[in-house]
């Protein structure tokens, strides 16, 4: 590697090279990252200049940190996508309500993995945000139901939804069970058909709880996908799903 002869410093340049390396498939996969001897060897650096390079990717999300003896690695990225506008689609739901398939089974199913989920749920007094989004006062109680979903039987999203008592109190929402074919069809059934929602998106490093259910590794941001579904008198449901950044894509399919 040259000197730098620009404002960039040497170990960005150094981070772009690899970065390029990694998603062109030099680098693939699971494949380990040359040492930094090698590396400060081949491109003409210090072992610092080196170790700062790799640092950015560690942070990126693209490498592993390496601990003790084991050497960094291309992190391995689970080709899952979640659908955000197809999932809680009417059409969807009634496809579901047929078969007897939650969505989310649905749709981890037919990308040829095996869908799992850990359900809890509980009434509590939930915080602004969600208050704010449900349109309820202060202190109202609210059902919560908190999913840890697998794929592949390893911890994949965090999926927790927020329900106003009187809507949830008294029907399967309540407990912990799978409920069948899926709450978005209960809730048709109930009277609370969801005709819109409105999604949020957010980029942040997951807590410290969130990294030990996911088992996120060091440098892996988490998306939040905050998602309101309304009725047409009413929001009904606050959905939060956290995701790792390396196990899944987004997607959303809209209208011209």
């Amino acid at each position: 590697m040259a000197p730098s002869r620009g404002q960039t410093p040497r170990y960005r340049e150094l981070a772009m090279e690899l970065r390029a390396a990694i998603i062109g498939g030099e680098l693939a996969p699971g494949a380990l990252v040359p040492p930094e001897s090698e590396l400060a060897e081949r491109y003409e650096v210090s072992r610092n200049t080196v170790r700062d390079a790799l640092s950015v990717l560690v942070n990126e999300g693209l490498i592993t940190a390496g601990r003790g003896r084991c050497g960094r690695r291309v992190r391995d990225r689970l080709q899952f996508a979640v659908h955000g506008s197809r999932s809680r689609s009417p059409n969807r739901a009634d496809e579901c309500r047929v078969t007897g398939v939650d969505t989310w089974v649905a749709d981890v199913s037919d990308q040829g993995h095996t869908p799992g989920q850990r359900i809890e749920t509980a009434i509590m007094k939930p915080g602004e945000p969600i208050t704010r989004r449900l349109e309820i006062e202060e202190g109202a109680a609210v059902v919560v139901r908190r999913r840890l979903r697998t794929v592949d039987g390893a911890p994949h999203n965090l999926n927790d939804s927020y329900y106003p008592l009187d809507i949830a109190e008294g029907t399967a929402i309540m407990y912990p069970d799978d409920v069948k074919p899926g709450v978005t069809a209960l809730m048709r059934e109930l009277g609370h058909e969801q005709v819109r929602y409105r999604d949020e998106l957010f980029w942040r490093m997951p807590t410290p709880e969130e990294i030990g259910k996911l088992n996120v590794e060091d440098g892996v941001p988490a998306l939040l996908q905050v998602r309101t579904a309304y009725t047409t008198q009413r929001p009904a449901r606050v959905t939060i799903t956290t995701l790792p950044g390396d196990r899944a894509s987004m997607v959303y399919e809209l209208p011209a």
